[in-house]
C-alpha cells in the first residue's frame, strides 16, 4: 500500500517519498531527478527499460512513479506500469508527449503531465498526488 505523505514533506512513515523514474532520455530523467530531490522526494530507481521499471517496483516501496510511454530498445512505459499496477497500489503519472497513445490503451484515467512541461507544473503534479505542502 503506498504511504501519503503527511503535510510535512515526507512519506509518512519518517522517511521522504519514494519516487522511481521511468525515462530514457538521460537529459529528461536527470531533470525530473533534480526536481523531485529538491522538492524533498527520494528517488531510488531511475530506470529506462520495462523489465528495469517491474524489477525496481518489486524491490521498492514507492509512492509514485513518473513514466515515459516510449523506451530506449523498444520498450513500453505502458506495458510497466500494467505490469506493475497489477502486483502494486502506487500512483502514477505518464510524463509524455504521447498523452494519446495513452488514452488509446486505456490508461486513460491516470494523470498525464504532458512534454514539455514546466519543472512548476511538474512540481504541483507531484505535491498533489503526494498530499505535500
Amino acid at each position: 500500500m503506498p504511504r501519503r505523505g503527511n503535510g510535512a514533506g515526507d512519506g509518512g512513515e519518517g522517511h521522504p517519498p519514494r519516487v522511481m523514474v521511468i525515462e530514457d532520455e538521460p537529459l529528461i530523467a536527470m531533470g525530473l531527478k533534480m526536481v523531485l530531490e529538491n522538492m524533498g522526494c527520494d528517488v531510488p530507481a531511475v530506470v529506462d527499460t520495462e523489465d528495469d521499471a517491474v524489477d525496481s517496483a518489486e524491490r521498492l516501496d514507492l509512492d509514485l512513479i513518473l513514466a515515459d510511454v516510449r523506451l530506449r530498445d523498444g520498450n513500453d512505459g505502458i506495458s510497466a506500469v500494467q505490469r506493475i499496477l497489477r502486483r502494486h497500489q502506487v500512483p502514477v503519472v505518464f510524463v509524455t508527449g504521447n498523452a494519446g497513445e495513452v488514452r488509446s490503451r486505456g490508461m486513460g484515467h491516470i494523470r498525464i503531465l504532458p512534454k514539455p512541461f514546466m519543472p512548476a507544473a511538474l512540481e504541483r503534479t507531484v505535491r498533489a498526488i503526494l498530499d505535500l505542502s
